[in-house]
């Protein structure tokens, strides 16, 4: 397989469209796709998952849903109206009908933590009275590796996790090859991207209709605001965000399993590009660029993590898709991604809600002034975890942040979360 197609499959299997949060998602395509192998009249749903998906899909609003919020109603909400044929849009049809019904499941729902599971994993049993099924996630939001029939009350073997992933290989590849790439891509994937780009975009203009968005008014009304470029891509990411956070019923171009990372890294390089003049061309090669760091990033740091991908993977990014698209160098890309990871490693993903809205913009405002500053030639000194000008060494420094440094806080903030 040649390297551009090589990279396309892997990015196509990680940038998917999603309706809802994907944390979320995931659970109720877990729960749909057991429901529609269940036979007789639904008794128990008992559903196991490891921590950082818990920690997403806490406080998160569910499109189409708003009787409540949790990882309970997720699954409710999956097996009621989910459609398991839909994949990631799983959510995005979810009746008024299928909500009542929802509701009136979400008794017979039972779930708890996996602590033994490092990655992403779900675990679901349901039981009626003639019929058991298991459904198993792991490594993936749409991964699902295991369907099974058993007997009621009859416990399964348990199951093995599966090592790799999708993006298994990215590491092989270099900046150049990244840049070669997307010099070279063709028509086809640069469609793609463009879909995704118009995705997000329509859901960053129902955001900028909601609370943030009139605030964001507000604040422009009383001067707070000056003529921008980086005030504006911070509020066009932070709308997006909001909207997604809030549960609106539009689905969104995901990048490695988040839709918040997709509004990361599509919307930057478009409100740059678009302000700038670049060609549409252009601007989609420069999002085909920054698919690919990401992914070399999130290849290391993992699917789930106790940081903020939108501000050390997918936002970082899209800022070197914004030097590639604005024919900065390597150099200076080199520049960017010391300067964002010298100044926002550290910010931590506390669960998903509407707050992450106000991340995801901080975080993309910081990300494309990064950008900026390395076109003019500045990067901060060495220091902290910038240790020296290797990528792929800085990417090691800052994951090893937070899988060894940090790897007890996802569990305080879970704890904190559910009050404890």
């Amino acid at each position: 397989m040649d390297r551009n197609t090589h990279l396309m499959t892997m990015i196509r299997s990680v940038v998917v469209p999603a309706t809802g949060c994907t944390e979320p998602v995931a659970i109720a395509l877990n729960a749909a796709t057991a429901r529609a192998e269940l036979q007789g009249q639904l008794k128990s749903a008992r559903v196991l998952m490891d921590i950082c998906l818990l920690k997403n899909a806490l406080g998160v609003g569910i499109p189409g849903f708003e009787a409540a919020r949790g990882v309970v109603a997720c699954v409710a909400v999956g097996i009621a109206a989910g459609d398991p044929k839909a994949g990631m849009n799983v959510l995005g049809h979810i009746t008024p009908e299928g909500a009542e019904e929802a509701v009136r499941i979400m008794p017979l729902v039972d779930v708890q933590l996996d602590s033994t599971r490092a990655g992403l994993f779900i675990e679901t049993v349901l039981e009626s009275d003639c019929d058991s099924v298991r459904v198993i996630t792991d490594g993936g939001h749409a991964n699902i590796t295991r369907v099974e029939h058993g007997r009621p009350g009859v416990p399964y073997e348990h199951y093995e996790t599966v090592p790799g992933s999708s993006i298994d290989g990215v590491e092989g590849y270099t900046l150049d090859d990244f840049r070669e790439f997307a010099d070279t891509l063709d028509a086809e994937s640069l469609q793609f991207f463009k879909e995704g780009l118009e995705m997000n975009m329509a859901v960053s203009e129902a955001g900028q209709k909601m609370a943030i968005g009139q605030c964001y008014d507000k604040l422009a009304q009383k001067s707070y605001f000056n003529d921008s470029l980086i005030l504006e891509v911070q509020k066009v990411t932070s709308c997006g965000s909001y909207a997604r956070m809030s549960g609106v019923q539009l689905p969104v171009m995901t990048v490695t399993g988040s839709g918040n990372q997709g509004i990361s890294l599509f919307l930057p390089v478009g409100v740059v590009g678009k302000a700038h003049g670049v060609p549409e061309e252009k601007i989609l090669r420069g999002i085909a660029f920054a698919q690919a760091v990401n992914m070399m990033i999130k290849h290391e740091l993992g699917t789930l993590s106790c940081l903020c991908s939108c501000s050390v993977a997918a936002g970082l990014a899209g800022a070197c898709g914004i030097i590639y698209m604005l024919d900065g160098t390597q150099e200076q890309i080199l520049a960017c991604i010391r300067t964002v990871l010298g100044s926002a490693t550290g910010v931590i993903c506390d669960g998903a809600k509407e707050g992450c809205a106000n991340k995801v913009g901080l975080s993309c405002a910081n990300t494309t002034m990064s950008a900026m500053m390395a076109l003019e030639g500045f990067s901060i000194e060495a220091g902290g975890i910038v240790t020296d000008n290797d990528v792929a060494k800085l990417i090691r420094n800052m994951s090893r942040v937070a899988n060894v440094g940090m790897k007890d806080a996802n569990a305080t903030i879970v704890d904190i979360m559910m009050g404890r």
